[in-house]
């Protein structure tokens, strides 16, 4: 079974999002991917709202880093002796600024369970 649809009019009404249309349209691919992985094994019909909300979330996280998908995102930057760290491997503050709005209209669902091994 396919996951159920994410509209601009969903975004836009129901979630109250402030990307244009043509915005949504760029960050709903990984804003998809993303809460899909972050909810393997689960399936969004479980909470369908929920679920449509967290990609909402999602797309916004990425529209604010360039519907970049996290790539590019810094992890750390030195200049002379000074150096700062944004955040773990690979994904920097982006992974992190996109579970935190995940998880956060995932929390209580379900969705974010992922069984023992």
């Amino acid at each position: 079974m396919s996951a159920p649809t994410v509209t601009y009019a969903f975004y836009a009404n129901q979630y109250g999002g402030t990307l244009d249309e043509g915005g949504f349209k760029a960050a709903l691919p990984h804003a998809l991917a993303y809460v899909r992985n972050r909810i393997w094994p689960n399936r969004p019909r479980d909470a369908v709202r929920a679920w449509r909300m967290a990609v909402c979330a999602a797309c916004d996280v990425d529209a604010s880093y360039g519907f970049s998908g996290g790539s590019g995102s810094l992890a750390s930057v030195t200049t002379g002796t000074v150096s700062m760290s944004f955040g773990g491997q690979g994904g920097g503050s982006w992974e992190a600024d996109m579970a935190r709005a995940v998880d956060a209209r995932l929390a209580g669902t379900g969705l974010l369970f992922m069984g023992l091994g």
